[in-house]
C-alpha cells in the first residue's frame, strides 16, 4: 500500500495527459441520501483551454465541478481525483494511454492494481474540436443555454449534452446558408418543436448574433413543455419567442404569416402536415428533419422488389426514402430548389436526412415533371399523405 504522495507521483510518471480520456470513481464507503455515490472526470474545454470537469453524482443530481488551465493542472488532476477519492471511494478506474485500477482502503491508503497499456487510446479530443469553429461558443454563458440544461455555470457544455451541442451548431450552420431568404423583421415558425433546443438556437442567432428582429412561433402537442418552454424564453428576454399547445393539423393557414417554416423530428405525417402549411403560407425557406414514416410501408407494392419488400426491415427504410424523395419532389414542383442533406442524428430517432428548400421567384412546371411524379408514385402503389393534403400545380 501506498501514501497520498507515492501514490501521486506514480500517477503523474504513468499517464499521458494528452491521451487522458476519463477517471470514474465508484464504491463508496459510505451511501445514503445525500451522498456522492459516483464521480466522474473527463477532459474538456473551458473558455478555450484544456481543462477537466469532475461530475458529482449524488442522488438524482449531477453537480459539476471544473479544474481550469494552469502551469500545473496535470499535477492538479491527479491532487483533485485523489482528494475525492479519500473523501469516500474504493476505487478509481482512469483510462488514457494506459488503463489504470486504484484501490483505496479504510486507513485511506491506495494501491494500483491494474496498470497495462491501451490498445485504443484517445488522443487530442480538445484540440480537434477546438479547431471547430462554431457559430454558438463552448465556454460562453448565455441564459438560455443553462436554462434548457445544455451548459452549467460557467458556460461550459456538459459533457453529456456535446452531441446536442454539436447537433445545434450544424443545425445553425445550415440555418446562415438560407440567412438571406429570411428578412429583416420576418417571421418563422417551429412546428414540432418539442423542447426546443433549436428554436432557442435559431433565436439566439437570428436576434442576438445577427440582430434581424425576427419573430418565431414554436408548436407542440405537450402543454407542460410549452409552459416550459415559455418561462425559458421569458427567463432569457426572448420577447419575440412564443410557443403554443396545440395539434399543428388545426393551425389554420390562411391566418398565419410565415417567411420559413421549421419541423424536426415531426413523427410519420405530421411532416407533410407540416410541409402542407408552409407550401400555403408560401414560405421563402423550409426546412424539415423527418422522424419515423410508416405511412407508405403499408401502402407500398411492387412486383419487381418483392424479394426486398419479403424483408421487412428492408421494406421499411425503402419505404422512408421514397417518402423523402415523394416529400422533396413535392416542394420542387411547387417551386423550390429543394436539396437533401445529411444532417447529425435526431436525440429521438437514428435518421439523419434534411430536406431543405428555398422558394424560387419565378418557376415554370412543365408536363413532363408531373408526369415523372405521378410515375413514381403509381409505380409503388402509394397515395401519400403530401400529394392528398397540398395536390399538385396545374403545369403551365
Amino acid at each position: 500500500m501506498e501514501d497520498f504522495n507515492s501514490i501521486k507521483k506514480k500517477l503523474l510518471k504513468s499517464v499521458d495527459f494528452e491521451f487522458f480520456d476519463k477517471a470514474i470513481l465508484s464504491n463508496p464507503f459510505k451511501k445514503g441520501n445525500g451522498i456522492c455515490f459516483k464521480a466522474v472526470i473527463s477532459k474538456t474545454l473551458i473558455n478555450g483551454k484544456e481543462g477537466f470537469q469532475i461530475s458529482y453524482f449524488i442522488d438524482k443530481k449531477v453537480v459539476h465541478e471544473n479544474i481550469v488551465y494552469n502551469e500545473s493542472i496535470y499535477d492538479r488532476l491527479i491532487e483533485k481525483l485523489l482528494e475525492v477519492m479519500s473523501d469516500n471511494f474504493k476505487q478509481c478506474n482512469l483510462l488514457a494511454n494506459r488503463i489504470i485500477t486504484i484501490l483505496m482502503n479504510k486507513k485511506r491508503e491506495f494501491k494500483i492494481t491494474e496498470n497495462k497499456e491501451n490498445k485504443n487510446p484517445v488522443k487530442n479530443i480538445l484540440s480537434h474540436n477546438a479547431e471547430k469553429n462554431y457559430i454558438i461558443k463552448d465556454g460562453i454563458y448565455a441564459d438560455w443555454l443553462f436554462e434548457v440544461g445544455l451548459i452549467d455555470k460557467n458556460g461550459n457544455v456538459h459533457n453529456s449534452m456535446q452531441k446536442k451541442f454539436r447537433q445545434i451548431n450544424r443545425f445553425i450552420e445550415m440555418v446562415s446558408d438560407i440567412e438571406k431568404y429570411i428578412p429583416y423583421n420576418g417571421v418563422i415558425v417551429d412546428m414540432g418543436c418539442g423542447k426546443s433546443y433549436l428554436t432557442f438556437a435559431m433565436y439566439y442567432y437570428f436576434n442576438i448574433i445577427k440582430k434581424k428582429n425576427i419573430t418565431i412561433k414554436g408548436f407542440d402537442l405537450k402543454e407542460d413543455v410549452v409552459d416550459k418552454c415559455n418561462n425559458i424564453a421569458k427567463k432569457s428576454g426572448f420577447s419575440k419567442l412564443e410557443f403554443f399547445a396545440g395539434d399543428i393539423a388545426d393551425i389554420d393557414g390562411s391566418a398565419e404569416k410565415a417567411d420559413m417554416l421549421i419541423t424536426l423530428h415531426a413523427c410519420d405525417t405530421a411532416t407533410d402536415i407540416a410541409l402542407a402549411h408552409g407550401i400555403k403560407w408560401g414560405c421563402g425557406v423550409i426546412m424539415s428533419v423527418p422522424c419515423c414514416q410508416h405511412e407508405l410501408s403499408g401502402q407500398i407494392k411492387n412486383d419487381i422488389m418483392n424479394g426486398v419488400f419479403s424483408y421487412g426491415i428492408l421494406k421499411e427504410r425503402f419505404s422512408a426514402i421514397l417518402t423523402d424523395g415523394i416529400r422533396a419532389e413535392t416542394l420542387r414542383l411547387w417551386g423550390y430548389k429543394t436539396s437533401v442533406l445529411e444532417f447529425i442524428d435526431m436525440e429521438h430517432t437514428p435518421k439523419n436526412i434534411m430536406i431543405r428548400a428555398v422558394k424560387k421567384e419565378k418557376f415554370k412546371t412543365n408536363k413532363k415533371d408531373i408526369e415523372a411524379y405521378e410515375r413514381l408514385i403509381k409505380e409503388f402503389n402509394v397515395n401519400p399523405a403530401i400529394k392528398r393534403l397540398i395536390g399538385i400545380p396545374i403545369d403551365s
